[in-house]
């Protein structure tokens, strides 16, 4: 069944490319109603072969919540990325390293040499960094070796915010409660915006200016 799913998300990753993103939802919807095990399953292995994760959160929580609760349903999304990015890393700095390489360069995606004492640092502008898609930033610091244990914890960490407040949205979205809903898009914002002044203050450090003198 696995490997249907990732069939299916390789098919899918072609047409979201060509802006097919009702498929997209199709798919998801699809996968939704085999059951949780598939679903999550499928929400860890797809995003690897560039599936987006915001449609799985958002169609976790109607269907899900009511058996594994809101919080199981956020254990089982956030579960899901640490494993999809512990595979996109292990794709990328073992076996398939060479394949790996070859098709960021060939997409053009690259990233500067990290410095050894500023890791946790690095991945975390990397995980902040505009226009560059979750699955191809996991790709490139797998390709990079950083060490493994911030990576995960970063790389885990940086969507659950997202995650969470989307599978909230979600699940009040179809049950009406407008109140849930509500707080839930207003903490995408607050969080879209928190990590927009975070992204600007670690871009300043990254790239620091000269203190202007006068003469």
């Amino acid at each position: 069944m696995l490997g249907i799913a990732l069939l299916v998300g390789l098919i899918v990753w072609a047409a979201q490319a060509a802006g097919a993103r009702e498929l997209v939802e199709r798919v998801v919807l699809r996968l939704r109603g085999m059951g949780a095990a598939v679903f999550f399953s499928a929400m860890a292995l797809l995003p690897a072969l560039g599936f987006p994760l915001l449609p799985f959160a958002l169609a976790a929580g109607p269907v899900f919540a009511p058996t594994l609760g809101t919080g199981g349903v956020v254990a089982c999304a956030i579960l899901a990325v640490a494993i999809n990015v512990t595979l996109t890393y292990a794709l990328a700095s073992t076996g398939l390293r060479p394949l790996v390489a070859k098709l960021m360069a060939r997409l053009g995606y690259r990233l500067p040499p990290p410095r050894p004492d500023r890791t946790w640092f690095f991945i975390t502008i990397v995980r902040l960094a505009p226009g560059l898609p979750f699955w191809a930033q996991g790709y490139l610091l797998g390709l990079m070796r950083v060490p493994f244990a911030p990576y995960v914890v970063v790389s885990t960490l940086v969507p659950a915010g997202y995650l969470t407040a989307a599978i909230v949205f979600g699940d009040a979205l179809m049950h009406g409660d407008r109140r849930v809903a509500f707080t839930a898009l207003a903490a995408i914002v607050i969080i879209s915006v928190a990590v927009f002044l975070i992204r600007r203050r670690m871009h300043a450090r990254a790239h620091p200016t000269p203190a202007s003198t006068n003469t």
